[in-house]
């Protein structure tokens, strides 16, 4: 692997400082100053390694979409059968990033996309990447038998995370518990695709609680 030379690290320090700040202080505090106090830098320093705020704002927005996709991955393994993976994937989703402030930073800046194009961007791909996981694994249960769709796959897909996006919203906020929220979109899944729901929720719990 090439070594990163002192620019590409200190940007790196940079967006972790504004992940920092925003998961503490929230979006609205994650400014400029704040984020370069946070650096141990000062204001116009940083911006000789980012040209704006919102620059350094998308950077550690896109970072933490990154993260949460990659913990999303790691929850998966080849030997999985496809319900092992649906349960896997729903763990991670609803829990991956709890621990991190990864998902708190996303919804933090979620938003902003109202406005802030580039920020809708980040949010739509992410969007669009945990749909195509949950596709693929619908895609494989149909195929070995395992799952019997009700609607279309796409539409499964999108429903189930729609329903995590709100739902990590209430765990975030505290208005639910995580074990309430992973029986819930287990029950929601294995209503969509055919499949028993306690023997999914059992494989869910397994998965979380490890």
């Amino acid at each position: 692997m090439a070594k990163m030379d002192k620019k590409e690290i200190r940007r790196r320090d940079i967006i972790a400082a504004a992940q920092a700040v925003a998961a503490r202080d929230g979006a609205e505090g994650a400014t400029l100053r704040a984020i370069a106090a946070e650096a141990g830098m000062a204001a116009n320093a940083v911006l000789y390694y980012f040209g704006s705020h919102s620059e350094i704002v998308a950077a550690a927005v896109s970072a933490s979409s990154d993260r949460f996709l990659e913990k999303l991955a790691e929850a998966l393994e080849p030997d999985m059968s496809a319900t092992a993976r649906l349960a896997a994937v729903i763990s991670a989703g609803t829990t991956a990033g709890l621990d991190d402030d990864v998902s708190r930073i996303l919804y933090e800046y979620w938003p902003h996309m109202l406005r802030d194009a580039q920020q809708r961007g980040i949010q739509e791909e992410l969007t669009r990447s945990q749909e195509r996981v949950y596709r693929d694994i619908i895609d494989a249960g149909t195929h070995s038998g395992e799952f019997s769709p009700l609607l279309d796959p796409a539409k499964i897909a999108r429903t189930l995370v729609a329903q995590e996006d709100g739902l990590v919203m209430d765990v975030l906020a505290g208005s639910a518990s995580s074990e309430s929220v992973l029986d819930l979109m287990g029950s929601l899944a294995a209503a969509l695709l055919g499949i028993n729901a306690e023997t999914l929720c059992g494989l869910i719990r397994a998965r979380a609680g490890k």
